[in-house]
């Protein structure tokens, strides 16, 4: 894979998990936390539509640029993870 696509893997996992924890935290009557929870949200989804609208990646860069583009990547990749289970664990603990 390469960094685009790990990208896209990470933050499509953290936005279904902040979308999860809001849902979570309206239907368990905590509206006022739900809406800045949906700064998260919003923050994944502008981080999704960034990684398709930048030409960065079709550009021939060092290899130093690409390991710690590669290592940036696999960091989104363990955030979203982590973004889906605390959605996981906020809706089993809510509803």
């Amino acid at each position: 894979m390469d960094a685009r696509q790990l990208y896209v893997v990470g933050l499509g996992l953290g936005l279904i998990g902040s979308l999860v924890t809001v849902v979570s935290l309206v239907l368990a009557g905590f509206v006022t936390t739900a809406v800045i929870g949906l700064g998260t949200t919003f923050t994944f989804a502008v981080g999704l539509d960034n990684v398709f609208t930048r030409e960065d990646f079709d550009r021939e860069h060092s290899l130093i640029y690409r390991v710690v583009n590669c290592g940036g990547a696999v960091i989104v990749v363990a955030l979203g993870l982590l973004m889906l289970t605390v959605g996981i664990v906020s809706f089993r603990t809510f509803v």
